[in-house]
């Protein structure tokens, strides 16, 4: 899988990756179960702390409404990208995760490589689908460790 290649390009450079979703704790070591992704490097955001500090975009107009959604899922459908989520969604199981609060249903995420306090690359996922560029992201981490 990409991210797993990608976080141990990542570590041995020492360099971390972390992810924040929405929802518990409990939750949150749930999907890293699922997904086999690292319980120490997921977080949980229940009350959508860091969402709101870094404003990502929230909404259903926003969401799925938005002229982007389809041509992100269109990209996806025809791009390398459909083996990632085959591989995630082959393993999702039961692990039907509802948010703590519903209008968290329709926050949208983001890509972020911070350098300190410095962001130094940034990607506000547009619409539904519309995920930042792990290989850029990572290459910006890379070439500041």
């Amino acid at each position: 899988m990409q991210l797993e290649r990608r976080r141990a390009e990542l570590e041995g450079k020492g360099v971390g990756l972390y992810a924040v979703g929405i929802g518990t704790s409990e939750k949150a070591s749930l999907v890293a179960n699922h997904v086999g992704y690292s319980t120490d490097k997921l977080f949980a955001d229940p009350d959508n702390v860091l969402y709101d500090a870094l404003a990502l975009n929230a909404g259903l107009q926003r969401t799925f409404f938005n002229p982007a959604t389809p041509y992100a899922i269109l990209d996806r459908l025809t791009s390398s990208k459909m083996g990632d989520l085959n591989n995630v969604l082959g393993r999702w199981g039961d692990a039907f995760i509802i948010p703590p609060k519903q209008k968290q249903a329709l926050n949208q995420g983001g890509l972020f490589v911070f350098d300190g306090a410095d962001s130094v690359f940034v990607h506000y996922d547009a619409s539904t689908g519309a995920h930042g560029d792990l290989d850029r992201a990572v290459a910006v981490a890379l070439a500041r460790a």
